[in-house]
């Protein structure tokens, strides 16, 4: 199995390569293992809106181009519409990270 480092204010972890959470998620994995709980449907809903608001405002500001914003407002209209069946306990980051790396692709 191939593994990252990933870095945050507490120093470094070791993320399995396949995976898109990063040392936070990672960290809460190992130190919180009873909990099931999963983020609840309200956050990943405010989440999607706020990273549309976002995007729209930085591409008026003319530091996003109207190709990435229109990417964004996708994957944030797909987070936002989907049944909370659909979602896991790291969305919405991962879905962010899943479209960061569609924008290197672009």
């Amino acid at each position: 199995m191939e593994y990252r480092i990933e870095r945050d204010s507490m120093g470094e972890m070791k993320v399995q390569a396949d995976r898109y959470w990063a040392a936070q998620t990672q960290r809460s994995i190992e130190n919180f293992k009873i909990s099931g709980e999963v983020m609840p449907r309200e956050i990943t809903y405010a989440c999607g809106l706020l990273k549309k608001a976002a995007a729209i405002a930085n591409n008026r500001l003319g530091k996003l181009s109207d190709e990435k914003l229109n990417y964004v407002k996708k994957v944030c209209d797909e987070i936002t519409s989907a049944s909370p069946a659909s979602k896991n306990t790291v969305c919405p980051k991962v879905s962010f990270k899943t479209a960061l790396q569609s924008f290197i692709l672009l």
